[in-house]
């Protein structure tokens, strides 16, 4: 005698698709948050941003004033600058007409969404390939006082490892190049294997005890000598060749950096025709009569350049963590 059971009606079966996407991994992004930043003007006449400095102080200009007697010499005030050379960038997804109207998720949101996590990630590529250049990037340090990179590439992990010290030295650095601090302080933007090692340095943990003060950034671990110390997860890697991005590398780049060390374009609340701008596509026209599909993208224009490398740090560590 037949029984019925799954097996027997499994044609009647149907898969349940649950409208909950599941989490994907985002980055930790922040090397763009600390940057100087200018705009560029519609019809300016340029697609570069031009960053000045005025002249240092300097106290041999200062003059012994006698009774009645006019200053001979006059303090000439001079400007430096640095050009920044926009580029654009941009991305595009095509969504067909069947998709849209029978797709269990909102294919247009979600492609949106994805591809401004695509924009800030690709930005933030830009600005940390440039600060971590061999030369013309920021002001290099190695872990633990090792005088280069081929002594930090034969460093076991546990002698070429971040230390509280190292962050105390990167920060009186900034401090000798008189660095402006960013809102009182500066920044050390680090990878989580360094802010492992970092939360395990025995100096971190008794500081940790006396400290209760609320991040006031995304991602921040808490502050060291006066250092606020922050996560992201887009980090330079290397390994045999300084300078030379590799994802498998064993070595690791910490920015140090104060107030106006490198510079970007400025994006958030600005109407600078550099700002991203996103065009959705879905009307009719002679390459696409039907209606078949819609296109969505975005463009922008990015660039970064180290503004002053006395202001930044540069700091090369290799980790202790065991994936």
């Amino acid at each position: 005698m037949g029984t019925t059971n799954k097996t027997s009606l499994i044609d009647t079966y149907q898969t349940y698709f649950s409208k909950q996407l599941l989490k994907h991994a985002v980055q930790e992004l922040h090397l763009n948050e600390f940057a100087l930043q200018a705009e560029l003007p519609q019809k300016s006449g340029s697609d570069t941003i031009r960053f000045f400095r005025p002249s240092e102080a300097d106290a041999s200009q200062v003059q012994t004033l006698s009774e009645g007697v006019v200053p001979g010499n006059f303090r000439n005030v001079t400007y430096t600058y640095i050009d920044v050379p926009l580029v654009q960038y941009g991305e595009v997804a095509k969504i067909t007409d069947v998709v849209t109207m029978t797709a269990l998720f909102d294919a247009l949101t979600q492609s949106i969404k994805t591809m401004g996590e695509d924009c800030a990630l690709h930005a933030d590529t830009i600005t940390r390939d440039v600060l971590a250049h061999p030369t013309a990037g920021l002001t290099k340090r190695y872990a633990q006082g090792l005088a280069n990179f081929a002594a930090l590439d034969t460093a076991t992990p546990s002698a070429g490892k971040i230390t509280a010290a190292d962050l105390l030295d990167a920060c009186t650095r900034l401090k000798v190049n008189r660095a402006p601090r960013k809102e009182g302080r500066y920044v050390a933007i680090v990878p989580p294997q360094v802010g492992r090692d970092i939360q395990r340095d025995p100096d971190w943990i008794d500081a940790a005890k006396y400290s209760n003060v609320q991040a006031l950034y995304k991602g921040e671990l808490g502050m060291l000598y006066g250092v606020r110390i922050i996560e992201a997860t887009n980090p330079f890697i290397e390994s045999t060749v300084e300078g030379t991005y590799d994802p498998a590398g064993d070595i690791y780049l910490t920015i140090v950096t104060g107030e106006g060390a490198y510079g970007t374009p400025k994006l958030a609340g600005t109407q600078s025709p550099s700002k991203p701008k996103i065009m959705i596509v879905n009307k009719p026209d002679s390459a696409n009569p039907l209606n078949q599909w819609m296109t969505a993208g975005w463009k922008a224009y990015w660039a970064a350049k180290v503004l002053n490398p006395n202001y930044g740090i540069a700091l090369r560590t290799k980790s202790e963590f065991a994936a």
